[in-house]
């Protein structure tokens, strides 16, 4: 799959619409119209395959500290899992249900869980439970859905690019509205067209052929109170 830089991008439109020496839409609204292109995609991305934004990070703990910011990436806060591996000792990061009352009955030894908050101050944060017990830059892995990456620079690369004809497509159909185009309905149309096979992609896109369904006891586990000492 090719990987599309900006520039790339930019100089396509500007040939299939011979606007190489085009002077009335300004180089930051071909880089406006190019993001809402991108902004459009990602929506539908995030509400037919999210998982086609499925990233991970680590999480940088240090000794004492429990609140920690989200990945600058994440998409609407989503956490699809947090997991603690150190040596021989690996298990999941719960999301912490319990009642708010049991927090100050957290045990050091206990494993971790988090808890999502909002200040206003730091906006989303997770807060561990305890607070860290060590000092590590790779123990801790949270994976998360990502945002699609804005364009800013030319040689930045739109990152989803199964979907660039329909980001193509867009641009002419905005630059052509720009110009009040004889050609803008019909580019409209092709937008259309693009879009609607953007999710008919979507739509059949599976993670593979596992078609087996696993059975979940976590709503026992987050019920489970032998944790308390």
């Amino acid at each position: 799959m090719r990987a599309w830089t900006y520039t790339e991008m930019l100089t396509k439109i500007q040939n299939d619409l011979d606007l190489q020496d085009e002077i009335f839409i300004s180089p930051e609204e071909f880089l406006g119209y190019f993001n809402e292109a991108i902004d459009n995609a990602e929506a539908q991305i995030h509400a037919l395959y999210e998982d086609y934004f499925l990233t991970s990070a680590s999480i940088a703990l240090v000794t004492g500290t429990s609140t920690y910011s989200m990945p600058s990436d994440i998409y609407a806060n989503k956490v699809r899992s947090m997991y603690y591996v150190n040596g021989q000792t690996k298990y999941e990061i719960k999301r912490w249900r319990r009642p708010l009352s049991d927090i100050p009955y957290v045990d050091t030894s206990d494993d971790y869980m988090y808890l999502p908050i909002n200040s206003s101050a730091s906006g989303y944060q997770f807060k561990f439970l305890p607070a860290a017990q060590e000092t590590s830059s790779s123990n801790v892995t949270i994976w998360y859905i990502r945002n699609a990456k804005v364009i800013t620079t030319g040689t930045d690369v739109c990152d989803i690019p199964e979907f660039i004809n329909y980001i193509l497509q867009y641009v002419k159909m905005r630059c052509y509205e720009k110009e009040g185009h004889v050609n803008t309905i019909k580019a409209i149309e092709d937008t259309e067209k693009e879009k609607m096979l953007m999710i008919q992609t979507l739509t059949n896109m599976t993670d593979d052929e596992d078609t087996e369904i696993r059975k979940d006891f976590s709503f026992y586990n987050d019920f489970d109170t032998d944790w308390i000492t």
